[in-house]
């Protein structure tokens, strides 16, 4: 999708990945039809491949608007309080990141779906992979505003990262809530930030 096309600019863009959100959340991938799209955004099916020549033209950009989406709630909550307390800081980050996994919001239902197109689509898989990979740069970004050692943040991503996505399937099943969770990710975070866990840890 190019900057033409941009979900940001152009309302009738949004009309169709929202109604496009709506059906993958409500039926999965089988019920996600173009043609069911343009009925439920009121268009004709010729007007929504005009913006996605394709389903899978259609699911990337849905995939991008909605993780967008995600970003700059990510964004307002991060932003809504600052502290110079390091550890504060962390917990907020990953506190936020647990939320929608122990709620099984409306934003969990549909990374699911994601999910399990990715295991059957390759174009789709490698769209997500790219999605992933912006995540974690984004983390780091957030964890390396903490001005803690940028040696150590790789690590603290690859705790963190694999746990937040784990988390969203797992979370209803296990024996402690989501702050319970979050305190322990946050010593053990802060613990891979201040060296105190090895940075190589490959050898035992």
């Amino acid at each position: 999708m190019n900057k033409k096309h941009s979900p940001s600019s152009n309302p009738k863009i949004q009309q169709i990945l929202n109604h496009g959100l709506t059906l993958l959340r409500d039926h999965g991938d089988h019920g996600l039809t173009m043609r069911q799209v343009a009925v439920n955004a009121g268009m004709s099916l010729s007007n929504v491949q005009y913006y996605f020549r394709t389903k899978n033209d259609l699911l990337k950009g849905m995939v991008d608007y909605y993780f967008q989406k995600c970003e700059n709630e990510f964004d307002a909550k991060m932003d809504s309080s600052e502290s110079d307390d390091v550890r504060k800081n962390i917990y907020k980050l990953i506190s936020i990141n647990l939320f929608h996994g122990e709620a099984l919001t409306e934003m969990c239902k549909i990374f699911r779906e994601f999910w399990a197109i990715a295991t059957r689509n390759k174009e789709i898989n490698d769209h997500l992979l790219s999605y992933y990979s912006r995540y974690a740069e984004r983390l780091s970004e957030e964890i390396e505003l903490l001005s803690v050692d940028p040696d150590f943040i790789p690590q603290a991503i690859g705790l963190l990262l694999p746990y937040f996505e784990g988390y969203s399937i797992t979370a209803k099943s296990l024996p402690l809530n989501a702050d319970k969770v979050a305190n322990m990710l946050t010593d053990i975070t802060m613990s891979v930030l201040e060296g105190t866990i090895r940075k190589d840890s490959s050898s035992v």
